[in-house]
């Protein structure tokens, strides 16, 4: 009999924290703000789907409401089996209607760390460049998130939609979240293909990729990766509900695994797409037929997030090895 997927200890790593709030908590907010929140049933193309994810955060009018949101998401995480959860956080996104840059990214860190004190998982952050727009601003990101290393801040990414996306123009905010000991995760390899891939690992300096499916394109690169332990967080159902890939039936992700690379499975902007990090978990075992053992092995990843505690680390390995004996 299968086992439990909720009870297989995961990461997730590749979340949008603006798309990632439980939807009756933003239901809840939209509530008290005198009007209603809907999840459209598609998207188009990816510009209806950004202008939709704009709305959330016009819904929070306080700092208080957000960090009634993160607490929500965490705890809605660890609900889900997640052990050790890494939202992608803009605090661009709120500031300076709700205050600083500063109070914003205390805010929403404290939140998530006190949540997931009460969860009892492990909460990092990755304070997110948006490649699109926050050149200007991209070395007070930087700065901003060194400062809060140790406190919660345990990345430094980038996050947009065109790729390549000339990510050498943030190398020295890089260079900066990197000398504070925060790891770099570039998104890569989602609408670009291995040039964009190429560019954030030897541009950028990053050490994780967020997407990075279509580097199947190019073997020598696939191969760059297995090597290098690139970790990848995939997004599957992220990717056929905004057109990178036409379905979950042919989904890059298995190819990689195959391969040697290593692959976490996350659900990107749950909020908006309805699927769960178990639900990711699901695709890999019905429809890419991967094995319980497999499973493990992908979940297995997670170890090599360098934002997890050495606690965070003997724990998740006693939890898996518990997994598989549980039959």
């Amino acid at each position: 009999m299968p086992r439990d997927l909720v009870g297989l200890p995961k990461v997730h790593v590749h979340v949008h924290l603006d798309g990632s709030y439980p939807v009756r908590a933003v239901r809840a907010l939209a509530g008290r703000r005198g009007t209603s929140f809907d999840v459209p049933e598609d998207f188009p193309d990816v510009w209806e789907f950004f202008d939709a994810y704009s709305t959330v955060p016009e819904l929070v009018r306080g700092l208080d409401d957000l960090a009634t949101l993160c607490e929500a998401l965490v705890h809605a995480e660890a609900a889900n089996g997640v052990r050790y959860l890494e939202p992608a956080i803009e605090p661009q996104l709120y500031a300076p209607r709700l205050g600083s840059l500063r109070d914003v990214t205390r805010t929403i860190v404290d939140a998530l760390q006190r949540a997931g004190d009460d969860a009892q998982i492990q909460v990092g952050a990755n304070l997110t460049i948006n490649t699109d727009q926050d050149l200007p601003i991209a070395h007070d990101l930087a700065t901003l998130a060194a400062s809060f290393a140790g406190r919660g801040v345990t990345a430094l990414g980038t996050a947009g939609f065109v790729e390549p996306a000339g990510l050498g123009r943030f190398r020295d905010a890089a260079e900066i979240a990197r000398s504070a000991g925060l790891q770099i995760v570039a998104h890569a390899g989602q609408t670009g293909g291995p040039d964009s891939v190429r560019e954030a690992l030897d541009d950028l300096g990053a050490t994780r990729l967020s997407h990075g499916v279509r580097s199947v394109q190019d073997p020598a690169l696939v191969r760059r990766l297995a090597a290098e332990r690139i970790v990848c967080d995939v997004a599957p159902v992220s990717n056929v509900r905004l057109g990178i890939v036409s379905t979950l039936a042919v989904h890059p992700a298995p190819t990689l695994i195959r391969a040697g690379v290593p692959v976490t499975l996350n659900a990107d902007d749950e909020l908006w797409f309805g699927s769960s990090v178990v639900d990711q978990y699901r695709v890999a075992r019905d429809l890419w037929g991967l094995t319980d053992a497999q499973l493990a092995d992908v979940s297995r990843a997670g170890l090599l997030v360098e934002g997890l505690s050495e606690d965070t680390r003997k724990s998740y390995r006693r939890a898996l090895d518990d997994w598989l004996d549980d039959q």
